[in-house]
């Protein structure tokens, strides 16, 4: 008799999902999804780690999963608290011979895995890569994973990516006990992209259905319009859709319609997003320490006046204004967009880049924390950019990705007139009046 928990992370759903396949053999099948309760305290910089829009795709996505299950005599079962503890609880509560597990790639669910595994050594823990185009053998680098993007990028030239994996044809059935389930009912506000396989699903055909993927090359830097970005990385980044099935549509579209260049630059996108994957898991720790992954100290500090007027976008720059306007409002923003809000706040303010990366946590809807803190230590200098950091030049940004402002006078409110900050960084008026003059 084979007892399998299956722990659902970032695989939300049933096609190319190495990881149910390997659950469902077996006699019995328990699935899970643990929503962290940490995500929605505030941190230090007054951040949470997962805002209302994002909350809401999450649970849109989970029903479309328990829906997909129930036709297949399967449940789903939704548990909140501190993830280690749960598991651990279900695993004291049930009689299991093995967990099955995507592979995760960030320093505390790693290390939660580990630490699970070691308390309950009677019990098999597999992990699968189902969220990754590659296989961990390919890209285990041991003590040199490489320093850069590009060199990253060269060294799997000759490697195939992962192969599509089937969808079980019959699951187990769901395990003889009860899970106090939370419900889910997708409150929040309304957004668009929906959540959930289904609609990652019918996203992809209808980009593929256009000749958009021809002209990528030439609008993935666009600040606005319907096909600025392929629109991928809000399922991607739940698992609702899989890289290798992108990559497998991708091809379907080049053997009719041909490849070029912008077709090449979706590829190359989905190996950043690889990239970061696998850098998260060798740096660890280091992804979201201040020094980064080199032991950089950057010359910032925290004023928190200044850090939210970016967050409200009500700085003196109108394009980054826009950025965060249109992030506030819709939880989604641009690469270059996000390029632009970034550096803004590294460069032009002299925050620290954490409470930035922190912000883009809560507010993203496509929030991927590799992507995400890798990115932000790309700008800020401490990561894995060879030229060490990027500084972007606002007012050129504006001209080149805004010619006309039609992206400006969309989001912006009106830019600050006044001084950048009210109060120095011990909390002290700017300019004080001069006692005797009164």
């Amino acid at each position: 008799m084979m007892n399998t928990l299956y722990w659902l992370t970032d695989d939300l759903r049933l096609q190319d999902n190495p990881a149910l396949v390997a659950a469902a053999q077996g006699d019995t099948l328990t699935i899970i999804f643990c929503i962290d309760e940490q995500r929605f305290s505030t941190d230090r910089f007054g951040n949470r780690g997962m805002g209302a829009r994002r909350w809401r795709f999450v649970q849109e996505s989970l029903l479309d999963l328990r829906q997909g299950l129930a036709k297949r005599g399967q449940t789903l079962s939704v548990l909140s608290g501190n993830p280690r503890e749960v598991v651990s609880g279900v695993l004291r509560a049930g009689r299991f011979d093995r967990v099955v597990r995507t592979r995760q790639h960030t320093i505390n669910e790693t290390a939660t895995w580990q630490s699970l595994s070691e308390e309950f050594s009677d019990i098999l823990f597999d992990e699968y890569d189902s969220s990754t185009l590659y296989l961990l053998p390919a890209v285990n680098f041991g003590e040199s994973f490489p320093a850069t993007f590009s060199q990253f990028r060269r060294s799997l030239d000759a490697v195939a990516f992962r192969p599509m994996a089937r969808e079980p044809e019959r699951l187990p059935e769901p395990g003889n006990f009860g899970l106090d389930s939370m419900v889910l009912q997708a409150t929040g506000p309304s957004i668009v992209p929906r959540g959930g396989a289904s609609a990652g699903k019918e996203h992809v055909d209808a980009y593929f259905g256009t000749h958009a993927a021809s002209t990528y090359k030439e609008t993935r830097n666009d600040l606005i319009g319907e096909h600025s970005s392929t629109g991928f990385s809000t399922w991607l980044a739940l698992g609702c859709i899989s890289p290798t099935q992108v990559f497998e549509r991708l091809g379907q579209y080049e053997s009719i319609n041909g490849a070029n260049d912008s077709t090449g630059w979706i590829t190359f996108e989905l190996m950043w997003r690889e990239f970061f994957r696998w850098h998260a898991r060798y740096h660890g720790h280091a992804l979201f320490e201040f020094t980064g992954i080199n032991g950089q100290r950057p010359l910032t500090t925290f004023y928190r006046e200044r850090f939210l007027k970016w967050c409200d976008g009500n700085t003196p720059w109108p394009i980054v204004n826009a950025c965060m306007q249109e992030l506030n409002e819709t939880g989604l923003l641009s690469n270059r967009g996000r390029q632009i809000a970034a550096s803004s706040l590294v460069n032009e303010l002299g925050l620290d880049w954490r409470c930035g990366a922190g912000y883009f946590e809560e507010r993203l809807v496509d929030y991927d924390p590799c992507s995400n803190w890798g990115n932000w230590q790309y700008i800020a200098g401490v990561g894995s950019d060879p030229r060490g950091g990027r500084h972007f030049n606002l007012e050129k940004q504006a001209e080149t990705w805004d010619p006309k402002g039609i992206y400006r006078r969309r989001w912006a409110r009106e830019s600050t007139t006044g001084p950048l900050d009210s109060q120095d960084y011990y909390g002290w008026p700017v300019e004080v009046q001069d006692r005797d003059s009164s």
